[in-house]
Order: C-alpha cells, then sequence, then structure tokens
C-alpha cells in the first residue's frame, strides 16, 4: 500500500496491491483516488439512510397492509348484514300486509253482525290511530327516549321504513285484537244470529269474478237506470251454488210472469231463509238441486250456474235481504259485506258505505215476503 504523496506532488491515491498465495501467481493492484472514496462513502451513507428510513417506515407499513384488510373484511360484513336487514324489511312487509288483511277481515264481520256502535267505533278509531302512530315512529327515529342520533348509513331509509313497518304492525294487531274481542264477545251473546248470518260465498274456489256490484245500473235489456239489488258472480256453466249458512228453502223454480216480470226474469230461482232477518237470492240457475222446504246446511249444494232468465252469460245474481232488529220489511243489503272469506276490491269505501239502506229497489213478491219467520230454520 502506499501512501498519498506530498503537497505539489500528482494527485493522492491509495494502492492496494494483492498478491497471490503461491509463487506464481499474479500481483495485482487496485488503486482508490480520493474521486472513488468519496463516491464510496457516499454511496454507503445514503444506502445506510435508505436501510434507516424503511426500518422506521416498516411499522406504518404493515400496520396500513392489516389496515386495508380489516377495513375490507369489516365493508363486506357491512353488505352482508345490510342483505340481511333488506330482506328483514321485505318480511315485515308482508307481515305488515298480513296484519292489515286481518284487520279488514274483523272489521267486515264487526259490520256483517251489525256490531253495536260503540265497539265498532272503538275499532275504527283504533284503526286510524295506527298511520298517525307508524308516522311518529319514523319521525322520531333514534330521537327516541333522548338516544343520540345515530351515525349516517347508506341503510337509514331501510331502517327508517323498518321502524315505520314495525310501528304500523304493532296498531293493526291492537285493532285486530280489539276487533276480535268485540266479534267473540257478541258470537258468544248471539249463537242464533251467528248461525243465521249469510257469511260466506255461495261459490268456492278462484273460477268466478264479480261481473256487476251492488247498486244503481243500467238494464242489459233496456236503456233505463234502476237498482241492482245483488252481485252478479260470473262463472263457469254446471259450477256448484252453495248455501251460505243453514236454512230453510222457501223457494225453487221460476216465479209465474203474470205474477211478476221482474222475478220471473231472473229464470231458475232459489230462495232461503236463515231465521227471521235473513233471506238469500240465487237467480239464473242451470239446475236446481233443492225444493221448497227442505232445511239446507251450510255448505250444502243449492244448484248449479247457468244462464236462465234474461241473462246473456253464465252467471250467478245472489241477493242478501235484512230485516233490520226492529221489524219491518225485508230489504237488500250489499252481499260483499257478507262474504268473509273472500277479499274485494276497495273494501275501505265498501266499509265506510256499511249496511246503507237500499232504495229504489224491487220488493219481494207475493208469499215470498211473508215467508220468512214463518218457516223456521232447523
Amino acid at each position: 500500500m502506499r501512501w498519498p504523496r506530498p503537497e505539489g506532488a500528482a494527485p493522492a491515491s491509495i494502492e492496494v496491491q494483492l498478491h497471490p498465495a503461491g509463487s506464481r501467481g499474479r500481483v495485482r493492484y487496485l488503486r482508490l483516488t480520493r474521486a472513488h472514496l468519496t463516491f464510496w462513502s457516499v454511496l454507503g451513507l445514503l444506502f445506510l439512510f435508505l436501510v434507516a428510513a424503511a426500518v422506521g417506515l416498516a411499522p406504518g407499513v404493515i400496520a396500513g397492509w392489516f389496515g386495508g384488510e380489516e377495513y375490507r373484511s369489516l365493508a363486506g360484513e357491512r353488505a352482508r348484514q345490510g342483505e340481511r336487514m333488506l330482506a328483514l324489511v321485505g318480511r315485515l312487509e308482508r307481515l305488515r300486509a298480513g296484519s292489515e288483511d286481518l284487520s279488514m277481515r274483523v272489521r267486515m264481520a264487526a259490520a256483517a253482525y251489525e256490531i253495536p256502535p260503540a265497539a265498532a267505533a272503538a275499532t275504527s278509531a283504533a284503526a286510524a290511530a295506527v298511520a298517525a302512530v307508524a308516522d311518529a315512529a319514523a319521525a322520531g327515529g333514534d330521537a327516541r327516549q333522548g338516544a343520540a342520533p345515530a351515525p349516517e348509513s347508506i341503510y337509514d331509509g331501510a331502517m327508517r321504513q323498518g321502524d315505520r313497518l314495525m310501528a304500523r304492525i304493532a296498531g293493526q294487531l291492537d285493532v285486530v285484537q280489539t276487533g276480535l274481542e268485540a266479534v267473540r264477545a257478541f258470537e258468544a251473546g248471539h249463537p242464533d244470529e251467528v248461525r243465521d248470518t249469510p257469511a260466506a260465498c255461495p261459490l268456492r274456489g278462484d273460477r268466478y269474478v264479480l261481473s256487476n256490484p251492488f247498486g244503481r245500473e243500467r238494464g242489459a235489456f233496456t236503456p233505463a237506470i234502476g237498482f241492482h239489488a245483488g252481485i252478479d258472480l260470473a262463472a263457469p256453466r254446471g259450477t256448484a251454488i252453495l248455501a251460505p249458512a243453514a236454512g230453510t228453502v222457501v223457494f225453487a223454480g221460476v216465479y209465474p210472469l203474470a205474477k211478476s216480470p221482474a222475478w220471473w226474469r231472473l229464470g231458475n230461482l232459489v230462495a232461503v231463509t236463515h231465521g227471521d232477518r235473513y233471506l238469500t237470492l240465487y237467480g239464473h240457475c242451470g239446475e236446481i238441486k233443492v225444493k221448497a222446504g227442505q232445511a239446507v246446511r251450510r255448505g250444502e249444494v243449492l244448484g248449479s250456474v247457468g244462464s236462465t232468465g234474461w241473462s246473456l252469460n253464465p252467471h250467478l245474481h245472489y241477493e242478501v235481504r235484512r230485516r233490520s232488529r226492529g221489524g219491518g220489511a225485508l230489504a237488500p243489503v250489499n252481499p260483499l259485506i257478507y262474504i268473509l272469506d273472500r277479499r274485494w276490491p276497495d273494501e275501505e269505501r265498501l266499509l265506510a258505505k256499511g249496511l246503507e239502506p237500499a232504495r229504489g229497489y224491487e220488493p219481494l213478491p207475493p208469499g215470498l215476503d211473508r215467508a220468512v219467520g214463518r218457516v223456521r230454520d232447523p
């Protein structure tokens, strides 16, 4: 090794000689100038700086990597929980529809039984309060009971909808409970009226439709507007007509034209009395399977759907006539009120109108109007 030369001499350098172990090898010389030493020193310092920086940053990088994995895991879990919540909201929606159906069934039963106004008013008031309770629950949100507001979420709308549905379901169940108590009390105290009330549809299955409602109508054969005292249920020819309650047949056949053209137009007609308050009529029958004076049970076949009399297509003309509790003549009432085994369109309006007295209807023909009450049901 040679040391740097004195000042004024050639640039200082370091010479390193590498001698081989044996005598035959060649001596190698490695000369390092000041520039070389400076370069390699800077490079070494830079390397040491990078190593130190890597050691300092490594914990943060590792934590960030694991934090990203945790975030993705939490995001996936939130998505799964959100899907479950949306599924639960869907189930709540179905439960709400079911509770409203139960409420409507109870209210229809109360209308059919003519439950005293106080009990009916309580049921209606409970039904009217349901929407207000549901809206208040949705508006209250997390502020209920002084709780701190929940952080915003993409599922806020679904959560509020769930609150609204739960409040509405609870309200509807209260309505059902109130109505059921009134109906049960009435049934326990009036077993004869319950037995005599024609509370089922005379046609079964789903192969029939309401083709003509109760109320005013224009005649099929004349342009005059008259009062349709029943409902028309269009059904395939031959469909069985069943008794909606136990009773006694008071007429079966075609009413004579000479006695009443209006009743003759109904073709094959069956009339059944139920106690001393109800009479049901079945017009345009194809076949008649009963005879006058015969006792029938609920669900027994009275005849079949046809197109006799003044009829353009196979259908059943079905009437329910009721005598008020104070007595008087048998007056037509909307049969849909008494068909409790099927839902009908716009039942809210149907309930609002209730059992309004009919006006301008065809009175019962002579003899038939006196049959109710004279023939007692079995």
